[in-house]
């Protein structure tokens, strides 16, 4: 995919400069529609193929983590989506795994966006969690939109070294 993406744009910057330079006698406006053109091309097809892909999830939900005296606190920002639409587990290496949908309420397809941001589809995030962690005490809160994890800690016990005599 990256390198098809790359030839992409390496073909079509060169294709673009060899027009550009065989044109030199073409009216300023005819270089304004041609790279208006080019780059509604390159915005199509890095919104068709990167939005809906797992770059998308690497940063969605935004995610803020506290490491207080006591305890860890996640905050994930989930704005628009239900309770009932969010998983949350964490396995037995401690790894806490976020998935959940967040639904588009009116299918809009149009082209007519200048500039979109707001994502919908599903996600997916995973957060490997530290080891001093009561995971039986963990405690959560949804309130708008943000869920809030908040995990005790424990004390780990420091591994005792024994004096061996050199002899």
């Amino acid at each position: 995919m990256k390198k098809t993406f790359s030839a992409l744009m390496l073909s079509s910057l060169l294709g673009a400069s060899l027009f550009a330079s065989s044109n030199v006698t073409m009216a300023p406006q005819g270089f304004d529609a041609d790279f208006a053109k080019m780059n509604k091309y390159f915005n199509d097809m890095i919104q068709t193929h990167l939005t809906k892909s797992a770059i998308t999830n690497i940063v969605y939900p935004r995610t803020n983590i506290k490491d207080l005296k006591d305890s860890y606190v996640y905050q994930f920002d989930l704005a628009g989506i239900p309770k009932e639409d969010i998983k949350l587990t964490i396995d037995d290496n401690n790894i806490l795994t976020l998935e959940g949908e967040k639904k588009e309420s009116v299918e809009d397809k149009s082209k007519e966006y200048v500039k979109q941001e707001i994502f919908y589809g599903s996600f997916k995030k995973m957060i490997k969690l530290p080891e001093n962690i009561i995971v039986d005490k963990l405690t959560t809160k949804y309130d708008n939109g943000i869920l809030t994890l908040t995990i005790p800690k424990k004390e780990l016990k420091k591994p005792k070294a024994k004096v061996i005599p050199i002899q």
